[in-house]
C-alpha cells in the first residue's frame, strides 16, 4: 500500500489541492454573492481567488516546480478548460437531452485528468513527456483548436449525430497529419502574421453575422468572446501555415518545360491562344445563342429603343431622351444599337448575337494579346500556360464571355491598363509619345466603361507619380481628369443624355439609416425622422430594408432633394453614428460580409432568359434544340464550383488572394501598382449596393488570372 501511495503521491496531492480549491471557491462565492448581490460578480471574484490559491498549491506543494512564468500558462489552461467544458456540455445536452449535471460530471472528470497531465508535463514540467506523446500531442492540440474553429461552419446544417462525429473525426485526423508534416517549417513575417489574424477574425465574425445578422456571437458576452478568441487562434494556426506554403510556391522558381508543343506555342502565342479561346467560348455562344442578358442589360436596350426604364425614377431628366448614364452610355449604345438594328431587320435575336459576337472577339483578342506580351517578355511559359488553361477551362469565364454585363468589357480594358502599368515600370526610360498615347487611350476605355473608373485610374496613376515624378504622368493625369469632366459635364448634356444620381454613391449611409429606422426607430426624434424623410422614404423603410441589398431603400431616394436637405440628412446620420455605432457597424458588415467570408455562397453566373424584354413584346428567345445542352453546361458550372478547384471562384477567396498577392508585391516597389486597381475594385465592392455579387468581384478575379505569371515572376 505504501509503495502504491508513493507511486501516485503527486496525483493524490493534486486531488486534495483541487478539492481544497473547490471548497474555497464555494465559500468565497457565498460570501461575495451576499456582498455584491450579483451571481456573475460573485462567481468571477471567487474563481479568481480560488484559482490563484490552486495555482500556488499545485506549483509549490503538488508538483514542486521551479519553472518560471508558469502562471500565464496556468491561467490559459483555466480559460481553455472552462470554455471547452461549457461547449461540450452544451453540445452533448442538445444531443441527448438529459440533466445537464449528469453530462457535466463525466466531462469535468475527463478534463480533470487532462489538466493533471498538462500541468505535470507542460506547465510545471516535473516529468519528461513520453516520446510518443511528445511527438504528437502538440499537433493533436493544434488540430483540436482548428477542428473546434471549423465545427460550426462545416456541421451547421447536419442533424445526424453519427455523421457529424464521422466528419469531425476525419477533419481532426487530416489536421493532425497537416500540422505534423507542415507546421514546424511555417515561419512568416509580421506582415503575413497580421494578415492571418485578420483572416481569422473575419471568419469568426462572419459566422456571427451569417447566423444572427449581428456581432453578438463574437462579442455579445464574455463567454461568446472567449469562444471566439479560441476559434480565432485555431484559424490563425491554419492560415499561418497555409500562407507560408503559398509564399513558398510564389518564391520557388520552376523550370520552363521544353517540348515541341511548348516551342510552337512560344513562337505563336497570340495565334494559339486566340484559336483555343475561340473554340472554347464558341460552345457557350452557340448553346446560349443569341447571348445572356441581365436586368440592367434589358433596361439598356430599352433606353436605345426609346422606352422608359426604372432609371428615370431616380433622376431629373435634362431632355426628352430616355438615354441615361446610369450604366455607362458607351456600353449602352454598344449593346443597344446592334440589337436595334436586328429589331429593324425583323430579327431581335440576331441583333443581340451581333453584340455578343463583338464582345467575344474583343475578349479573346485582349486575352490573347496579354498572353502574347507575357511570352514575348520572357515570362516563364509554364505560368503563362496555367493562366491560359484557367481562361479556357473555367466555365465561369465562359459564361461571362457571352454575358452582356458592362463588367466584362470593363474588366478586359482594366487588365490592359494593369499590363500597361507593368510595361511602363519595366521600360519607362524608353517610353515616348506613342507609348503615353496608348496609355491614355486604354485609361479612357476604363473610364468610359465604368462610371467610377476615373477614381481607379487617377489613384493608380498618383501612386505611379509618387514613385516616379515624371512630367508625362502628370500630363496623363491632367488629361484624363479633363476628359472625364468634359465627357460627363459637357458632351453628355449637349447630347441630351441624363447623368446618374448621387444616390449611387450613398449605399453605405443609406443602409445604415435603414437599419437604424428598422430596429431603433423609437430612439429617433420626430424632427430627425422628418429630415431623413426629405431624402428617403421613412414610412416604408422597415419593409424595404434588406440587409444584403441597398437598392430597395436607395431606389426611393428623393430626386428633388436640395443641397440643404442632403446636408441636414448627414447631420442626422452623424448624430446617430455616435449614439448607435453598433447599428451602423452591423448594417455595413451585413452588406459586405460575402466578399470576405468564404462560407457564404451565392450564384456566380447568369444563365436564365429574363422575361423583361419578351414581356415588352420583343422576340428574344433561346434555341429549344440546345435546351439540354444549356442544362448540362449550367450543371457543369455548379459541379465545378463545388469541386476543390472551384474554390478559386469563391468570392471571398478571390478577395483574399488578391490582397495576399498585393502584399507580396509591397516589397517589390513600385510593382505593387499593377494590383492597385484590384484593391480599388475591392473597395468599390465594399461601398457597393449589394453583398455577395460575383460580377462585382469579377474584375479582381480576372486580374488574378491574367496577371498571375507576372505576380509569380516578380516574387521569385
Amino acid at each position: 500500500m505504501k509503495i502504491l501511495i508513493n507511486r501516485y503521491l503527486t496525483f493524490i496531492k493534486y486531488i486534495f489541492a483541487s478539492a481544497l480549491s473547490f471548497a474555497l471557491d464555494l465559500t468565497l462565492f457565498t460570501i461575495f454573492n451576499h456582498l455584491f448581490k450579483s451571481i456573475i460578480l460573485g462567481t468571477i471574484s471567487a474563481r479568481v481567488i480560488s484559482s490563484f490559491i490552486n495555482y500556488l498549491l499545485n506549483k509549490d506543494k503538488v508538483f514542486q516546480s521551479s519553472e518560471k512564468n508558469t502562471i500565464f500558462k496556468y491561467y490559459l489552461l483555466v480559460v481553455v478548460q472552462m470554455l471547452v467544458s461549457a461547449t461540450l456540455v452544451d453540445k452533448l445536452y442538445s444531443i441527448v437531452s438529459i440533466n445537464p449535471t449528469l453530462i457535466k460530471i463525466p466531462v469535468e472528470g475527463f478534463l480533470f485528468l487532462c489538466n493533471y497531465f498538462i500541468q505535470k508535463y507542460y506547465i510545471f514540467k516535473t516529468a519528461n513527456v513520453p516520446k510518443i506523446i511528445d511527438n504528437y500531442l502538440k499537433y493533436i492540440f493544434l488540430a483540436f483548436l482548428t477542428t473546434f474553429s471549423v465545427y460550426s461552419y462545416v456541421l451547421n446544417d447536419i442533424n445526424n449525430f453519427y455523421l457529424q462525429g464521422t466528419i469531425i473525426l476525419i477533419i481532426f485526423v487530416l489536421l493532425v497529419i497537416y500540422y505534423k508534416f507542415l507546421f514546424n517549417k511555417a515561419k512568416i513575417s509580421f506582415l503575413y502574421k497580421g494578415f492571418a489574424v485578420i483572416l481569422s477574425i473575419i471568419l469568426v465574425l462572419g459566422y456571427s453575422y451569417e447566423m444572427t445578422s449581428t456581432g453578438l456571437l463574437f462579442w455579445g458576452n464574455l463567454f461568446n468572446f472567449m469562444i471566439s478568441l479560441i476559434k480565432v487562434v485555431g484559424f490563425y494556426l491554419f492560415f499561418k501555415t497555409l500562407i507560408y506554403y503559398f509564399l513558398k510556391f510564389l518564391n520557388h522558381q520552376y523550370k520552363s518545360p521544353q517540348n515541341k508543343l511548348i516551342q510552337k506555342f512560344s513562337q505563336h502565342p497570340f495565334r494559339y491562344s486566340f484559336i483555343l479561346m475561340s473554340l472554347c467560348y464558341s460552345i457557350f455562344l452557340i448553346i446560349y445563342y443569341p447571348g445572356i442578358l441581365n436586368l440592367d442589360n434589358a433596361n439598356q436596350i430599352k433606353e436605345v429603343l426609346g422606352m422608359p426604364t426604372r432609371y428615370l425614377e431616380g433622376i431629373n431628366r435634362i431632355s426628352n431622351s430616355y438615354l441615361t448614364n446610369f450604366n455607362p452610355i458607351v456600353h449602352t449604345l454598344m449593346l443597344g444599337l446592334p440589337v436595334k438594328l436586328g429589331f429593324m431587320l425583323g430579327n431581335f435575336n440576331f441583333g443581340l448575337f451581333l453584340y455578343t459576337l463583338m464582345q467575344l472577339i474583343i475578349i479573346i483578342s485582349i486575352n490573347s494579346y496579354i498572353i502574347n506580351y507575357l511570352v514575348k517578355n520572357k515570362i516563364n511559359i509554364l505560368y503563362v500556360f496555367i493562366s491560359l488553361l484557367v481562361l479556357i477551362l473555367f466555365p465561369t469565364i465562359g459564361f461571362y464571355s457571352v454575358t452582356a454585363v458592362k463588367d466584362v468589357l470593363y474588366t478586359e480594358f482594366l487588365a490592359l491598363f494593369c499590363l500597361k502599368i507593368y510595361d511602363y515600370l519595366k521600360n519607362k526610360d524608353q517610353y515616348h509619345f506613342l507609348n503615353y498615347l496608348s496609355f491614355f487611350i486604354i485609361s479612357v476605355l476604363v473610364i468610359l466603361f465604368r462610371n467610377n473608373g476615373i477614381y481607379l485610374i487617377i489613384i493608380t496613376l498618383l501612386f505611379l507619380l509618387i514613385n516616379n515624378k515624371k512630367l508625362p504622368i502628370i500630363t496623363l493625369i491632367v488629361s484624363l481628369m479633363s476628359f472625364n469632366l468634359l465627357f460627363n459635364n459637357v458632351l453628355l448634356p449637349l447630347c441630351g443624355i441624363s447623368g446618374t444620381s448621387i444616390r449611387e454613391a450613398l449605399s453605405v449611409p443609406f443602409q445604415q439609416t435603414a437599419r437604424l429606422v428598422t430596429l431603433k426607430k423609437e430612439v429617433i426624434s420626430d424632427k430627425d425622422l422628418e429630415i431623413i424623410g426629405q431624402i428617403l422614404d421613412v414610412q416604408n423603410m422597415a419593409e424595404d430594408y434588406d440587409k444584403d441589398l441597398s437598392d430597395p431603400v436607395k431606389d426611393k431616394f428623393n430626386k428633388d432633394y436640395t443641397k440643404e436637405d442632403l446636408v441636414n440628412y448627414f447631420g442626422v446620420w452623424s448624430k446617430y453614428l455616435l449614439k448607435e455605432p453598433l447599428i451602423y457597424v452591423d448594417a455595413t458588415i451585413n452588406n459586405i460580409s460575402g466578399f470576405f467570408d468564404p462560407f457564404e455562397h451565392s450564384w456566380k453566373v447568369y444563365h436564365k432568359l429574363y422575361s423583361d424584354l419578351p414581356n415588352a413584346g420583343f422576340d428574344l428567345h433561346y434555341l429549344n434544340s440546345f435546351k439540354q445542352a444549356r442544362t448540362f453546361l449550367y450543371n457543369y458550372e455548379n459541379f465545378f464550383e463545388s469541386s476543390p478547384v472551384g474554390l478559386f471562384v469563391n468570392i471571398a477567396v478571390i478577395t483574399w488572394l488578391s490582397i495576399f498577392c498585393f502584399l507580396t508585391l509591397l516589397n517589390k516597389k513600385p510593382y505593387y501598382a499593377i494590383l492597385l486597381p484590384s484593391m480599388i475594385s475591392i473597395l468599390f465592392c465594399i461601398v457597393g449596393p449589394r453583398d455577395l455579387y460575383f460580377r462585382y468581384i469579377y474584375p479582381s478575379f480576372m486580374l488574378l488570372v491574367l496577371l498571375f505569371p507576372i505576380i509569380k515572376s516578380l516574387n521569385e
